[in-house]
């Protein structure tokens, strides 16, 4: 098989996987140090999930449903070693066809620990730019939206409006800068990767998870502005948010990625763990591309937006 002899002779890790879940071949580079992610030594014919470490399984296994589905996608994967330096995998899941139908996954492999001090800091660096450093600016860009809201006409609206004018186009300027650095990083994106999951449905109830207060009522006052008939209920602690859901089942959720303690991935992770079949959009400040590339990888995620939300980005996500 073409596609095998290439994995064999590249510098790298692989499994090729049937349907049923086993092994059909394999190589594991001794130099990759996977004893972190596989708790044995494989063999043709072993399950995949079972040579693989225990809090790694259910997510491994969703993901390869999800590639048999006919997606394929990478994952960055950080694993802790004990006295020594993590272990960074790139893990890219490849739908292999036969007379149109996804009969096998490639998995493979990629140690990514061996990257230099200068581009382990490019990769931080990137990190500031698409998150920590827009998430202020994105709080700006949604205030700076607001002139037209009942609250104002108390006050010298011209007065207001002027200086969020000046507010909005500091903060243009200031995230076109985020979005030149971070492009330097990172291919442009060619294709929208939610294209084929973006079919509306009713979405009466809606829940906001965010741990920053402001980004949630700003939030939900654009979604009531358009749409006054909404449930929208607002939770900036994740576990409080996730009994909330499971006991009330919203039509939609939309969560943010970076929080404390509980964060966006582990939140997808706990509403796969009890079961919880809600459609979600991410809404974050990220404007990574690695980080779009994951949350394609969970089946409940139906599209992400980066911030500010926008009465265009409402429109586009409650109507026809």
């Amino acid at each position: 098989m073409p596609i095998r002899r290439i994995c064999e002779a590249a510098d790298c890790s692989f499994f090729t996987i049937d349907k049923n879940y086993q092994l059909v071949s394999f190589k594991v580079e001794t130099q990759n140090d996977l004893d972190s992610f596989l708790i044995k030594s494989p063999s043709i014919g072993d399950l995949a999930v079972e040579i693989i470490a225990q809090k790694y399984r259910k997510n491994f296994q969703s993901l390869l449903i999800r590639c048999f589905a006919g997606h394929s996608f990478t994952i960055a994967q950080r694993f802790g070693i004990e006295n020594t330096n993590d272990l960074f995998l790139q893990i890219i899941f490849t739908p292999l066809f036969k007379a149109g139908v996804a009969d096998q996954v490639l998995c493979t492999l990629v140690n990514d620990s061996d990257h230099s001090g200068s581009l382990r800091m490019l990769g931080e660096y990137s990190h500031l730019t698409s998150h920590e450093l827009r998430a202020p600016i994105t709080n700006i860009l949604s205030l700076s939206t607001l002139t037209n809201y009942q609250q104002l006409e108390t006050f010298e609206v011209a007065k207001i409006n002027q200086l969020l004018n000046d507010i909005n186009l500091q903060a243009l300027k200031l995230d076109g800068i985020i979005k030149m650095l971070n492009s330097m990083m990172h291919k442009p994106e060619n294709e929208d990767l939610f294209a084929d999951l973006n079919e509306k449905t009713d979405t009466n109830h809606i829940v906001l998870v965010d741990d920053d207060v402001i980004t949630n009522r700003l939030h939900q006052m654009l979604i009531r502005k358009h749409h006054t008939e909404k449930k929208i209920a607002l939770f900036n602690d994740a576990q409080i948010a996730l009994g909330y859901i499971k006991e009330h089942k919203p039509d939609l959720i939309l969560l943010d990625l970076h929080m404390p303690e509980i964060d966006g991935w582990k939140f997808l992770e706990m509403m796969e763990e009890h079961q919880i079949f809600v459609d979600v959009i991410i809404v974050s400040s990220s404007i990574d591309p690695r980080e779009k590339l994951r949350a394609k990888s969970f089946m409940c995620v139906k599209d992400f937006f980066v911030k500010p939300l926008t009465a265009e980005k409402v429109k586009q996500l409650l109507e026809d």
